[in-house]
């Protein structure tokens, strides 16, 4: 027979699943509290009050409400709103493929994309200074040879990078 553990085992848990959560947003460079905020809502039999959230956490409802609009845009948490109660209510969304699907990936590609107009605007001006050298004095040829040899395999890895996450088998796999 199965025992469930004691209620305080519980709390323990959801604790460190909380701070792992964090822990783990951070790690990829998005800050503690997304990952800790998600992790509450998954955890979470029901929507969330903003400021419940707030209270659980024991943070501001300020940066409670930045950060959920940072997992709005990445599909990862719903707005819910019950009829008679004017608060904000928000859910996790537990389909984690329908969260890379619609919302990191298109992020990311938009994100790449910016990158590679910046990459191709930089090359073009590249170009003119590498024709007229004397407009860029305090870099010699070899050196600009250098950089823009650095800026075309940034270029090539960019279109190999869009080119896989725009690829038909990617959209199948996910």
């Amino acid at each position: 027979m199965k025992l469930s553990p004691p209620a305080s085992g519980w709390t323990a848990e959801t604790r460190r699943f909380i701070e792992a959560g964090g822990n783990t947003t951070h790690a990829f460079g998005l800050g503690r509290m997304i990952g800790r905020v998600f992790a509450l809502l998954y955890l979470s039999p029901r929507p969330v009050a903003l400021e419940d959230i707030a209270t659980r956490l024991q943070v501001s409802k300020a940066s409670v409400s930045i950060v959920v609009r940072q997992l709005l845009g990445f599909q990862a948490v719903r707005h819910m709103g019950f009829q008679g109660d004017r608060r904000d209510f928000y859910e996790a969304e537990t389909d984690f493929l329908h969260i890379l699907r619609r919302g990191i990936m298109p992020g990311l590609r938009k994100k790449l994309q910016s990158a590679g107009l910046q990459i191709d605007r930089t090359l073009f001006a590249g170009e003119a200074v590498r024709e007229a050298p004397s407009s860029s004095p305090e870099m010699t040829a070899a050196e600009l040879a250098e950089i823009h040899s650095r800026l075309r395999k940034a270029q090539l890895l960019h279109r190999r990078l869009d080119r896989l996450l725009g690829s038909r088998l990617l959209a199948r796999f996910l």
